[in-house]
């Protein structure tokens, strides 16, 4: 994309049919409770990886993962939203196998008075 400009979605469901139609590219994507939680890591991060300009970076924060099957069910009531609760471990794994570098996946603590912390994951495309 042209420096300065940024696609926001507010259809999480379409990212894919975005990133699989578009010829535009991005320095950095942020999924801050979004997409990367709601769409199946396995098509939608090599898809994030293609558009990612060199050097460029992935960052995405939600909620740790949840004993259970995974990909786990639905999220507050929403029975018709799927969301993926891996280990830190193997977010990383899953970005490695996308062709990202240097992935890193942890749970940083909740504030004071919360009881859930926050998994934060950034990768690079180099």
């Amino acid at each position: 994309m042209r420096k300065g400009s940024a696609w926001r979605s507010s259809h999480t469901a379409e990212v894919t049919d975005y990133l699989t139609h578009t010829e535009g590219s991005f320095d950095v994507v942020l999924s801050i409770f979004g997409p990367v939680w709601f769409t199946d890591p396995e098509q939608l991060l090599p898809l994030i990886r293609r558009r990612l300009s060199p050097g460029g970076v992935l960052a995405v924060s939600h909620r740790p993962p949840t004993a259970g099957t995974q990909p786990a069910g639905a999220l507050r009531g929403a029975r018709a939203v799927t969301r993926w609760d891996y280990s830190p471990e193997e977010w990383s794994r899953l970005l490695a196998s996308s062709g990202y570098s240097n992935p890193k996946a942890e749970v940083i603590p909740p504030p004071e008075g919360h009881d859930v912390g926050t998994l934060l994951m950034r990768a690079y495309a180099y």
